[in-house]
């Protein structure tokens, strides 16, 4: 008897007959999988059938509670987990795995983060890692980590796993822009000291990675935290770092310009400079920047 007939017959899931057969189609799967003779089909078509019934109990509960009545097992929501979970891994091992089997199960995963152990992780960081240049998989993936039941940054072994994916996923991607951006906004609050690394190696690079749009991109981001978290004189300083970077990034000098305008006792020749050198930047193909940069001395009254 498998763990979740009581609960399929007692709340009238499924027929009898159709529970039998669906029993009758577990072992034989099991089978055909230790005999390595089971197809991709038959292993799809299974895992399907796990998942409309693992559904359609999830919904029976929330009705039940929703009524107040008491539910006698939610262990059956667990079993049939990690059936999917057994299936997804043979998938894995015997076949390739596509995105249009893999997003699903993604998604799958984030709706039961709280039946995701590591080998489950492993596997999918596995298994995404497979699919070349994919950025939608590696997006659900980080997503799916973060929204891991009880993640904590402060915890090593948890911040271990986010930072290998993402690793993993900035090195593996032509454009891991999505990654930065997603890490970033969650940790930049919870963890600011990890948010200022991460904006150091998107501006700077590291060793291993370089990627000059990510740089552009997050200069001027990186700006902005910097001021918010620690102050005017921080900003200053990183600004002067940041501005030695090439290519120059002319909306790094418009955030500065910004930034100073903001103080309460601007003085208006330190942003006449700044204006100078990033109209001096800009040259005649960047006259969106350079139209930014006068708009902003309007401002001022000049």
């Amino acid at each position: 008897m498998f763990p979740d007939q009581l609960f399929v017959k007692t709340y009238g899931i499924m027929k009898c007959d159709e529970y039998d057969f669906l029993n009758f189609e577990r072992l034989s799967v099991n089978k055909k999988i230790t005999n390595k003779v089971i197809t991709k089909r038959e292993l799809m078509s299974h895992i399907k059938v796990e998942l409309t019934l693992l559904i359609r109990c999830k919904r029976k509960i929330k009705d039940e509670l929703e009524k107040n009545h008491k539910v006698e097992d939610f262990n059956v929501i667990k079993f049939l987990c990690d059936q999917v979970f057994v299936m997804f891994h043979k998938m894995h091992e015997l076949f390739s795995v596509e995105e249009d089997i893999l997003s699903p199960f993604i998604k799958f995963c984030q709706e039961d983060v709280s039946y995701i152990d590591s080998d489950n992780l492993s596997c999918l960081l596995d298994a995404v890692s497979r699919i070349p240049n994919n950025q939608n998989m590696w997006v659900q993936l980080i997503k799916l980590i973060l929204n891991l039941d009880g993640f904590d940054m402060q915890l090593s072994d948890h911040r271990d796993k986010l930072f290998n994916a993402f690793t993993k996923g900035v090195l593996a991607l032509k454009d891991s822009l999505p990654l930065w951006k997603i890490l970033i906004r969650h940790l930049r609050y919870k963890s600011p000291e990890v948010v200022e690394v991460l904006f150091k190696e998107a501006t700077k690079g590291t060793k291993y990675f370089y990627d000059e749009n990510i740089s552009l991109a997050f200069r001027p981001r990186y700006l902005e935290w910097c001021l918010e978290f620690k102050g005017i004189d921080a900003t200053r300083e990183l600004f002067n770092d940041l501005k030695t970077l090439k290519p120059a990034c002319h909306r790094l000098y418009l955030v500065m310009i910004a930034i100073e305008r903001e103080e309460p006792n601007y003085e208006f020749d330190t942003i006449r400079k700044l204006f100078e050198e990033v109209t001096t930047l800009c040259g005649r193909d960047n006259v969106e920047e350079r139209l930014n940069g006068l708009q902003s001395c309007w401002c001022i009254g000049t």
